[in-house]
């Protein structure tokens, strides 16, 4: 075989392969899911009260203590908040765990933040692209401010920083992706402001952030001045700590601070009311308020709030058992407290499992106390019966600054806990939930699981349908949809819970995705099926409304160079795509991109940029150019490029989606689409050879 022959066969190998694994194609082009070895369910040694408990794994070593983490849609979990090794307040180190490598040493990758951007007390959301937006934080060590984001971009493994900053400082905000696609951040301020301690002050020095701001990609931060509030983001009762806030079933965003509730209104200046929840903070009816305080949103509209009594870490006031369920569903907000939990907690963390039921973990008996004071042992609700559960207890006390996120195998990944605080967790710690086991003999084992075999898309729009098949008969008894984790000080602002409609047909099931984007806002979901013993199957990283999940594992950069002129390499100039001469410095960022199955078909491709992830090379005035990703019809036929062997005999050629006939071509040293024409020189100027970009 040629050299030429072979360096066009690599291009279309590439693209078939992007096209197989990441295509949201018809039912009948099924996607395999992949059935590897799961190393964290290996040699597990069962206590006999794993199916009525669960158990914990024995305590691994961490990297950094994990205050913030994330599972990103690739299937690695991001952790960050302080230094590798080290006790303090600084985060600008991102430490990316492989769960398919386990635990050892050899699955975490350190790698540092963007440059003047410190992420520690951050807060972050997955924009629609799949890169990763956050923003605020800035600890003592960097002197860095708190108006600075990054985006990270999990398949690539880089981070940038945003040059649009922040109105406003936001250290402790919340950050939340809306039905649109944009970012919603509230709450926040200056970092170490006094809060709580001098209301009166706090407002004189304006250290508190009271007016929210959207995040657009392209055009940066904008203030809500309509839906600034010191009753929702103000200092009182540290209003501003971490407002706990979701997208409801109707598009506005509900939310709890502290003392108060509150529905948002995000279009246009926005709009905000507020309401009273409960009273402030006592020793005597210890109410669950506060941002020590957690909770969840454990099914479409509902929210389950639990413990605190407390404003801050180490603010001197016993915890609270109390719980509350909020209800977003009809015309008005209900709010009903439900059973209390067995102990009362500060700063422990609650995670909503596979099967619907919530995992409350960690915390303190009072404020962030150790020793006596630690609550190790979980507790599990369930919303059918609105009871509690005892589980195992973990080896190690996790309050402020720990995290807990669900994995893709069901289970929940805790970490992290300190500075400042009583322990200075390097470390982690696997639950397993008690549906992943059963008995047989008297003896407790790992139940068996149903086994999901394909997937018809990996990329859904709301109303669509979804065709799974099953590795093995297996009658199922629910589907559910559930947020990709975005976890920090008690708070996971990613996950969602909803149960989706669905048909089985033998091994086949059809299922009803989403309505609407309030019930799932654009971005990526795990989709789990529970058979009838409410054995959950391992998850699927799937994208609503958004750029498909991310390849796992290593990604290939590829660029083009015209077969006529193999001396130059396609590059960006500014937002033009160009050609120039190779170079390996200016092409690593500037001539890379990812190789994509069609964002308007999947059996053509789409090329994203390597520098500016989620914007992707489109036909605009007939030039190529860099553009942010969109979800409309036009947008994705102008950045689809469907392939067939080149027109001079020689590498391939890109026939342009949006206007059959139309192919790229080079006029010179710049790229053009131009409807085709029977002449050598055209057919030689349209024809391009793929090469990978440097490394």
């Amino acid at each position: 075989m040629s050299k030429r022959g072979g360096t066009r066969s690599a291009g279309l190998g590439l693209a078939c392969a992007f096209a197989l694994l990441l295509a949201a194609g018809p039912a009948s082009a099924q996607i395999r899911i992949p059935d590897a070895p799961d190393p964290l369910m290996a040699g597990l040694a069962i206590p006999a009260s794993a199916p009525e408990r669960g158990m914990w794994s024995a305590v691994h070593p961490w990297p950094l203590i994990a205050m913030h983490a994330v599972l990103t849609p690739s299937g690695s979990v991001l952790t960050f908040g302080a230094p590798p090794g080290a006790q303090r307040q600084d985060g600008r180190v991102f430490a990316i765990w492989d769960p398919d490598r386990g635990l050892g040493s050899g699955a975490h990758t350190l790698l540092p933040n963007a440059e003047a951007v410190d992420s520690f007390c951050a807060s972050a959301t997955t924009l629609p692209s799949g890169a990763m937006l956050i923003s605020g934080g800035a600890g003592y060590d960097s002197g860095l401010t708190s108006k600075e984001s990054a985006v990270f971009d999990p398949a690539r493994r880089t981070a940038a920083a945003v040059v649009s900053q922040l109105r406003f400082p936001r250290w402790y905000g919340t950050l939340i992706t809306l039905t649109d696609g944009r970012a919603l951040m509230a709450g926040g301020g200056k970092p170490y402001a006094p809060g709580v301690y001098d209301v009166g002050g706090s407002l004189k020095r304006g250290e508190v952030s009271m007016t929210p701001e959207i995040y657009e990609p392209g055009s940066g931060w904008r203030l809500l001045p309509r839906a600034g509030s010191r009753e929702a983001f103000g200092p009182d009762l540290n209003r501003w700590w971490y407002p706990r806030m979701w997208v409801g079933p109707r598009g506005a965003v509900f939310g709890i601070s502290s003392d108060r509730t509150w529905v948002l209104d995000p279009t246009g200046a926005g709009a905000i009311v507020t309401f009273p929840f409960k009273t402030p903070a006592n020793a005597d009816t210890r109410p669950n308020i506060g941002p020590t305080s957690t909770a969840v949103m454990y099914d479409t509209g509902r929210i389950l709030q639990v413990g605190g009594n407390g404003y801050s870490n180490g603010y001197p006031m016993p915890s609270s058992n109390r719980a509350t369920v909020f209800d977003l569903n009809g015309t008005r907000l209900t709010t009903a407290d439900v059973a209390p939990m067995t102990h009362p907690r500060q700063w422990a963390n609650a995670t909503v499992l596979s099967d619907g039921r919530v995992l409350v973990t960690g915390g303190s008996r009072y404020a962030d106390n150790d020793g006596a004071d630690a609550v190790t042992q979980a507790e599990i609700w369930n919303p059918a019966t609105r009871a509690w559960t005892l589980g195992a207890s973990a080896r190690t006390y996790r309050g402020y600054h720990s995290s807990a996120i669900l994995l893709p195998n069901g289970t929940v990944l805790t970490a992290g806990g300190g500075v400042k605080g009583p322990v200075a967790n390097l470390n982690a710690e696997i639950y397993y939930p008690p549906a992943l086991f059963t008995r047989v003999n008297g003896r407790a084992v790992p139940a068996p699981r149903p086994r999901l075999a394909t997937i018809s898309a990996s990329q859904f729009d709301y109303g669509g349908r979804a065709t799974l098949t099953l590795a093995a008969d297996s009658p199922i008894a629910r589907v559910a949809l559930i947020g990709l984790a975005s976890a920090t000080h008690s708070f996971d602002s990613g996950q969602r819970y909803q149960r989706l409609s669905f048909t089985q047909d033998g091994r086949t099931l059809r299922i009803a995705m989403p309505a609407h984007a309030a019930l799932a806002p654009p971005g990526y979901y795990q989709l789990v099926v529970l058979d009838r013993a409410g054995v959950p199957s391992r998850g699927v990283i799937l994208a609503m409304a958004a750029a498909p999940p991310q390849p796992r594992g290593s990604v290939r950069f590829s660029t083009l160079r015209p077969v006529a002129m193999p001396d130059l390499r396609m590059r960006l100039s500014g937002s033009l795509a160009g050609l120039a001469p190779a170079d390996a410095a200016a092409d690593r960022l500037d001539g890379a991109f990812l190789v994509r199955a069609g964002l308007a078909d999947p059996a053509c491709v789409s090329f994203e940029s390597r520098r500016f992830g989620g914007r992707f090379l489109r036909q605009s005035s007939r030039r190529l150019r860099l553009s942010p990703f969109e979800r409309s019809t036009a947008y994705r036929e102008d950045a689809t490029f469907c392939l067939q062997p080149g027109l001079s005999g020689r590498g391939t050629s890109y026939a342009l989606k949006a206007r059959p006939g139309t192919y790229l071509r080079a006029r010179g040293t710049q790229l053009w689409l131009d409807p085709s024409s029977a002449d050598e020189a055209y057919a030689a100027a349209a024809s391009f050879e793929t090469v990978d970009a440097p490394p």
